[in-house]
């Protein structure tokens, strides 16, 4: 399965990105998986907390280049239409959701643990942008979710130099809530989800949603500009040089 989905006898729902050989990619085939996931957990009385996190050791290495090319207008809009639902869902969730990152989060993995309200991560956990490596400007909300965490003029320094940010530095600037030991992450997402789960819900939603009040700009922004770029020669470019292990040589076109 793409997505393991397991709910244990306190509530507490694991969604696990599952293909841990390849770093858990969040395709557009696995979004659809996760925001459905994230659909029945929502409405489901025997869950009252999610996390969310990666097999194999690392969290996701992020949007899977062998799912990425040029493609029409319509056919981009409907994907794009998939990722605005999921990450809206992710950012408004009505129950408590953490994300719990071991190894990379790395492009869309990055977005993904950002669009989660809370972030717990391994003492070895990565972080680094990347999407300007391949010829793309972030997405998946990346422009709004991490801005509030990190500050404005810091997010912009990380989204432009690709700089990989280790777990303490993460820690201290405010791209994750806790570290944790090696390996323990979605244990400890799990025992902060649970203590979240038994506050008052109302005024939980009510604060998520202020939060989140500039989170469609930021999709509407990528879903007009994004598809023009993964159709550009600039980001065939990038996808040939990731795969070829090279440097990109990028012409702006």
């Amino acid at each position: 399965m793409s997505i393991e989905i397991t709910t244990d006898g306190e509530g507490l729902c694991t969604l696990t990105l599952n293909e841990p050989e390849r770093r858990n990619p969040i395709g557009h085939a696995r979004r659809q998986d996760l925001r459905d996931a994230l659909a029945t957990a929502a409405t489901d009385d025997a869950v009252r907390a999610v996390v969310l996190t990666g097999a194999g050791g690392h969290f996701s290495a992020g949007g899977d280049i062998r799912d990425q090319g040029a493609r029409s207008l319509g056919i981009h809009r409907e994907r794009f239409a998939v990722v605005s639902d999921m990450v809206t869902r992710m950012a408004r969730f009505p129950k408590p959701l953490v994300a719990a990152v071991e190894g990379w989060a790395a492009g869309g993995g990055l977005a993904l643990a950002m669009a989660c309200p809370m972030v717990v991560a391994s003492r070895e956990a990565r972080f680094v942008a990347a999407f300007t490596k391949i010829g793309l400007i972030p997405d998946m909300g990346l422009l709004s979710t991490l801005p509030p965490r990190i500050g404005g003029a810091r997010a912009r320094r990380l989204l432009l130099d690709n700089r990989v940010v280790e777990a303490a530095e993460a820690e201290e600037i405010g791209l994750v809530d806790t570290l944790a030991d090696p390996g323990a992450a979605a244990r400890v997402a799990g025992e902060l989800a649970l203590k979240e789960a038994g506050e008052a819900p109302l005024p939980r939603q009510f604060i998520l949603d202020w939060f989140a009040r500039d989170i469609s700009e930021a999709l509407e922004y990528e879903a007009r500009l994004q598809p023009m770029l993964i159709n550009s020669a600039d980001a065939a470019e990038g996808r040939a040089a990731f795969a070829e292990k090279r440097r990109p040589q990028f012409r702006g076109c």
